[in-house]
């Protein structure tokens, strides 16, 4: 069976979903970022819900390998933007996690700001 492309692989959407849900952890998930979770499970057609991510860990090493793709990397930093302006508030925590992801992922600080003005932009926040 091959794959669409553009559409992702079961362990992408893993490692993305497991890395929104750590980022809505880092000061307390808000309901506004978990129907972000779950939206985005049910549009990539996931077999995990918002209930398995509860006792999963994240790493932005492994996130690096499977998000390895450019355009991966950046639909990935522009919902973790967008999830963290969700609530209204952007704390210095979540700030720190979204900067280390980006730096993990080859993220001059002028591309981090662009895509962050895009995913603001768009509304998607």
């Amino acid at each position: 069976m091959e794959s669409q492309q553009g559409s992702m692989t079961p362990e992408e959407i893993d490692v993305f979903a497991r890395g929104l849900h750590h980022l809505a952890s880092v000061d307390g998930i808000d309901p506004r970022e978990v129907e972000l979770i779950a939206d985005f499970l049910r549009e990539a057609g996931a077999s995990i819900t918002i209930d398995d991510l509860k006792d999963t860990s994240f790493s932005k090493f492994e996130a690096v390998q499977v998000l390895d793709k450019t355009y991966l990397r950046r639909i990935f930093l522009k919902t973790a933007i967008a999830l963290v302006h969700r609530d209204g508030h952007t704390s210095l925590a979540e700030r720190r996690a979204l900067a280390e992801l980006a730096d993990v992922f080859g993220l001059s600080n002028v591309e981090f700001v662009e895509l962050e003005t895009e995913a603001l932009g768009a509304g998607l926040a």
